[in-house]
């Protein structure tokens, strides 16, 4: 018996208005109905400004997890029978900088699980943490009808260790929402990165990357466990799907076992 899990990914250029970009990610979710599972919408999802922000400034346009975006996210997944996976901008008491958040929403619209980046992307000449408070913590995966859920968002994919404890926590997908900058050799490292991932752990891998003329990559992906591709986009806005057979993850684990193999012993900087 095979245990398909049937996932959508939605590539788009989210608009300053997070009205319009709410109204894009329900075109999306309409589409999605009855052929997949989980709809994974990229980092940033819910706004993103027209021009580059100001060293120092935060992040633009944030809302509470209460705030109208959220809300229509949850009433888009109840409607539409949905788990949903998406990007927003949080503005939390205590600092003017939001959170870059990933928030996770089950079928009947619960608001289920919240990532909050941890490991800001403070690299390639750009300091996200001027814009953005790091998240205190990393993301615990998550049991759902379809599998085991670990979440990690964009500049994360770089640290291995986050994907290595979620496989260890149960983790059957790596979800990656992104807004996975393009630059010299960045499409390479983007999905040599994901692919990476997948084969390290023996889950699957799926990145959904937001796609922005000039700035953001596109190309949303996904491996197998045993690192076989199974999905490419080009980068342009647009829905994908994939379905993903959780019996190849037990499959790749026994055949070649580098979790339960792992020498913890040899693994303390001393």
């Amino acid at each position: 018996i095979f245990m398909y899990t049937r996932i959508a990914v939605a590539q788009m250029d989210a608009a300053p208005d997070p009205a319009d970009n709410l109204q894009a990610a329900a075109h999306f979710a309409a589409a999605a109905q009855g052929r997949a599972d989980l709809l994974m919408l990229p980092e940033y999802t819910m706004t993103y400004p027209v021009h580059r922000l100001p060293d120092g400034m935060p992040f633009p346009g944030g809302q509470s997890l209460d705030g109208p975006f959220v809300s229509g996210l949850r009433t888009l997944a109840r409607a539409h029978r949905l788990w949903i996976t998406c990007g927003v901008i949080e503005q939390a008491a205590g600092d003017p900088r939001p959170y870059n958040t990933t928030v996770v929403l089950s079928d009947t619209g619960e608001l289920v699980s919240v990532h909050r980046k941890c490991q800001l992307y403070d690299a390639f000449s750009y300091r996200e943490s001027d814009h953005f408070r790091p998240g205190p913590a990393r993301f615990s995966p998550i049991r759902t009808p379809f599998g085991t859920l670990g979440l990690i968002v964009c500049y994360e994919l770089r640290y291995p260790e986050l994907a290595r404890l979620a496989a260890l926590e149960g983790a059957d997908f790596l979800l990656v929402t992104a807004a996975f900058v393009r630059g010299p050799h960045k499409a390479d490292q983007w999905h040599t990165l994901l692919r990476a991932r997948a084969i390290e752990n023996g889950c699957f891998v799926i990145g959904c990357n937001h796609t922005k003329p000039h700035v953001f990559l596109g190309e949303s992906a996904a491996y197998a466990p045993d690192g076989a591709p199974l999905l490419e986009m080009d980068d342009t806005p647009g829905l994908a799907f994939l379905a993903c057979d959780r019996d190849q993850i037990a499959s790749v684990r026994e055949s070649c076992p580098v979790l339960t193999q792992r020498r913890e012993d040899l693994y303390t900087l001393r």
